[in-house]
């Protein structure tokens, strides 16, 4: 069961391997990689850890949230598969590492041509290169 209010559980989909923009198929749905999950303080509640969110931030293993482009069935054990690749290759690790602990304008500026990325997370790296 989810620990996390995660809505898949999948192992071999690791934010140092998945980019922020790919799209792929899982049963007959179609989702897309918009942004890494970012916990809330209420996770150190149900963890009964106040450290806890910020350990896990600094893990680096988030997760990631989805868009659904094209709604469909979905169960256990279906295969996910890889649609297509978004031709920045951010992973969610390097779009996560961006904004929380390394200030990079030249990465941000590369972030903001990810199509897919969200527009919280876009108007993030919008704030840093205007400051």
């Amino acid at each position: 069961m989810g620990q996390f209010g995660e809505n898949f559980t999948v192992t071999g989909m690791l934010e140092t391997e998945v980019y922020v923009g790919n799209i792929y198929r899982v049963g007959d749905a179609q989702v897309q990689v918009t942004q890494p999950r970012v916990p809330c303080y209420k996770l150190g509640i149900r963890m009964n850890d106040p450290s806890f969110v910020k350990r896990f931030m600094q893990a680096e293993r988030t997760g990631f949230y989805l868009r659904i482009l094209q709604e469909g069935f979905v169960a256990a054990n279906d295969e996910i598969l890889l649609e297509s690749e978004d031709p920045q290759q951010m992973t969610v690790r390097d779009i996560n590492h961006l904004l929380y602990f390394e200030s990079d304008p030249k990465l941000a500026e590369k972030a903001l041509k990810i199509e897919a990325l969200s527009p919280g997370w876009r108007g993030s790296f919008e704030s840093m290169l205007e400051s």
